[in-house]
């Protein structure tokens, strides 16, 4: 248990809905938290008291993020800084640690081994508050932010920067098997952000925009009359012809071969009404009803 000991805890989320469970946790084991809203500035705060740690708290961390807290390691070396970030990769991780980050948490957090780090952060706190002298402020290497980390205000007003790889993506391989959780990666999102944030854009989820961007490109390519519907269903990324035509005619109204036959100047054959009730319908074409005339 912790024995009342200062933790500042910096909300730096884009997002209106994060996971801060753990700050429950953390506060019912004995510990102060401290909250910073997001644009509260950090280094003021910390030269008000002694800190156990500095914890930054990220949904998916951006450029002005980062800086803050590689700016915070540098003024105040004496606060170890913990991160938790609800984006989790490679890339970011190494960040993290070569900024001198004391650990590093992705949600959701474990909090037996947080609890653990506070309480050995706590103990360094009691050694150094005993008389031990103060640690000596690293030296910093170059460090470059990941591609993950993107420019991004706090109103979200970049959205659209951010989607633009994945519309992009999607352009490119519609011909192959597009994954949603693979295109959240290359966005640096994780699949749950990556659907919030494309229905919100765009007012459809990801797999509606994908397959109505297939409809469109077959539209296209039934145009031409040498292109076949095999060649047409497997250029847009389906591998099975009778789901291509089933989903074809339910998103265009027409099978793909009598789209072609209309778009390329033919017509359609017409839709056969049924009968009204108590009358009989000829099903002879006109003329062939006729009789035919005296010899």
């Amino acid at each position: 248990m912790g024995n009342g000991g200062r933790i500042v805890v910096a909300a730096r989320t884009l997002g209106t809905q994060t996971d801060d469970t753990y700050l429950a946790a953390i506060q019912a084991s004995g510990y102060s938290v401290e909250l910073l809203a997001p644009g509260q500035p950090v280094i003021p705060v910390l030269g008000c008291a002694p800190a156990i740690a500095a914890c930054f708290q990220f949904d998916h961390p951006d450029l002005p993020g980062l800086g803050e807290l590689r700016l915070v390691k540098e003024r105040v070396p004496s606060v170890p800084i913990i991160m938790i970030t609800e984006t989790h990769s490679e890339s970011l991780a190494v960040w993290a640690f070569r900024a001198r980050v004391w650990d590093y948490f992705v949600q959701p957090v474990d909090m037996t081994r947080l609890l653990a780090v506070l309480a050995v952060l706590e103990e360094l706190q009691s050694r150094r508050d005993a008389g031990a002298r103060a640690m000596p402020a690293p030296a910093m290497p170059p460090n470059i932010i990941p591609p993950e980390a993107r420019l991004r205000g706090y109103d979200g007003g970049d959205e659209l920067a951010v989607l633009d790889r994945a519309v992009a993506y999607v352009d490119r391989h519609l011909h192959q098997r597009i994954v949603q959780a693979e295109i959240a990666a290359l966005c640096g999102l994780s699949p749950f952000q990556f659907s919030r944030l494309f229905k919100r854009r765009y007012g459809t989820t990801f797999q509606e925009y994908v397959l109505r961007r297939r409809m469109e490109a077959a539209k296209s390519l039934l145009r031409h009359p040498g292109a076949s519907v095999t060649d047409v269903c497997f250029s847009v990324g389906f591998r099975d012809l009778p789901y291509f035509t089933r989903t074809f005619q339910r998103y265009v109204g027409l099978p793909p071969s009598q789209y072609r036959l209309v778009a390329c100047g033919g017509q359609a054959p017409r839709k056969r009404q049924a009968p009204a009730a108590g009358r009989e319908v000829d099903t002879l074409p006109a003329r062939a009803a006729e009789k035919p005339p005296p010899r």
